[in-house]
């Protein structure tokens, strides 16, 4: 009994709590640059001089900093200076000029991370994600990567588990699993001789192979697909400056659920952004055939971003339509979001707020195991790691719940360090579910001119269950 009456008392607590916030975040949203006014920025301020009258000489390379290498550099060098080789001509009349360039990024962290619900995580995992590219023109090029370090999975890190509550000792996951590897190109380039002139409709785009497909910001899809794509650019249409038309064919690797990928699926998508006189707007529309194993759907979003006065905007609309019952993978439902910005005068700083409503059962076209939910791109307390068991901070699925994202990022150094402080929280509006709320902040500081070094924490406050916790230390290397 006295438990029920503890947690009856907390539920409650916790739900005025959440009210008070959400309306606090309303009002902030419509005062907070008059109420803020002289409270910010944070970060380094500088002000707006006048044009100058006096010629400034454009400096050599010698004083604008050296050029970072890749791992491997053949032909002309990435970003470079000097003269391009002047390649050779292809007997179907396109000019190649071949180079190849390997890069890469090293992750390696430290973390402790408590969800309330399981054991204390505590762990040293890494990542290493390296990619060769073969630029054979401006616009064909072949592009494979690996990440020999895991195995696109959460649990499946290389590195050491340092609580005993999850086996201890360290694993290795080496692999050469291929993760990314496709062609991509332009008819009109790669057959420059069948429309000499250029008055033919042949400048069409495509790619195939594996590669990563990523539409309203992640939250339709965000998922490595092997897949044919067709794009058109540069489609005139009255009162439209450009028109972007892609059709997408997905056969395999589509990951309709957290755990693993379904090879069964089949992606049929249509994608659309427009250049409008004052907005961007996005359609998309897709359908995954799949009546062997999770079930066949539509899904559908649509977006438009702007400039409002002062302020950034984007606002969008999800939707996902299961044709047989909802499942664990495929679900119906529509997530409406919207995110607000702006930067304090004589800064850099930016502001945000980001709210969201869920209803029904909200679920993604595909996402890889280890990214997180639709909800990722509203905050960093919604948004994972992608690496090792350290998810995000509050749940990022989307089935009936409203939530909000109030956030400030300054920076300082010419941008070498930086600092994001949010408040964020859930609230559920079905019977059955929780309430949470998360504050935590991630700092970041570039030490050299390749290494990097994140530090975050969080602290969650949760119904019906115990508050949560977490801290992360990253070193990353860009190779």
């Amino acid at each position: 009994m006295s438990v029920n009456r503890q947690f009856g008392s907390r539920s409650g607590l916790l739900n005025k709590f959440c009210q008070m916030v959400f309306a606090g975040a309303l009002v902030l949203a419509t005062t907070a640059p008059t109420f803020a006014e002289g409270l910010y920025p944070l970060g380094d301020t500088e002000g707006i001089p006048r044009f100058s009258d006096e010629h400034i000489q454009l400096r050599p390379p010698s004083d604008t900093g050296t050029r970072p290498p890749l791992i491997v550099e053949k032909g002309d060098l990435f970003l470079g200076v000097g003269n391009l080789d002047e390649g050779f001509t292809t007997p179907w009349g396109a000019v190649w000029q071949p180079q190849l360039w390997v890069f890469g990024t090293m992750r390696s962290s430290l973390q402790m991370f408590d969800n309330g619900s399981a054991s204390t995580v505590s762990e040293w995992r890494n990542r290493f994600d390296l990619y060769a590219n073969l630029q054979l023109t401006g616009t064909e090029k072949i592009l494979i990567g690996i990440r020999p370090l895991d195995r696109n999975a959460p649990g499946r890190f290389s590195g050491v588990s340092l609580n005993d509550s999850r086996g201890g000792g360290g694993s290795q996951n080496l692999n050469m699993d291929i993760r990314t590897l496709f062609f991509e190109g332009d008819f009109g380039s790669l057959f420059p001789g069948l429309d000499s002139g250029g008055y033919t409709w042949l400048d069409y785009g495509f790619s195939v192979g594996r590669q990563l497909l990523q539409f309203q910001e992640g939250i339709l899809i965000n998922d490595e697909v092997d897949a044919l794509g067709l794009v058109r650019n540069n489609i005139r249409l009255p009162g439209v400056a450009n028109l972007r038309s892609s059709f997408v064919w997905g056969w395999n690797e589509l990951g309709r659920s957290n755990a693993k990928v379904n090879d069964s699926a089949h992606m049929f998508g249509f994608f659309n952004s427009a250049d409008m006189h004052t907005s961007s707007v996005n359609l998309d529309l897709v359908y995954v055939e799949d009546s062997e194993k999770d079930g066949d759907a539509f899904y559908g979003g649509v977006s438009t971003i702007q400039r409002i006065g002062h302020y950034n905007t984007a606002f969008r609309v999800n939707g996902s339509l299961a044709e047989g019952d909802d499942n664990a993978k495929v679900g119906s439902g529509v997530l409406v979001s919207s995110e607000v910005s702006w930067t304090p005068k004589s800064s850099d700083d930016i502001v945000y707020i980001n709210t969201f409503v869920a209803s029904g059962n909200f679920t993604q076209v595909g996402r890889e195991p280890v990214v997180g939910g639709p909800l990722g791109a509203l905050g960093i307390l919604f948004a994972s790691p992608s690496l090792g068991n350290f998810g995000s901070e509050l749940s990022s699925a989307s089935e009936d719940v409203v939530g909000f994202a109030v956030g400030y990022e300054a920076f300082w150094m010419n941008h070498r360090r930086s600092l994001t402080l949010e408040l964020a929280g859930r609230k559920a509006t079905s019977p059955g579910r929780f309430d949470d709320m998360a504050v935590g902040f991630e700092y970041r500081h570039r030490l050299a001119q390749r290494i990097q070094w994140q530090f975050d924490a969080h602290y969650s406050l949760q119904e019906r269950r115990t508050d949560g916790f977490g801290l992360r230390s990253e070193i990353a290397y860009q190779f």
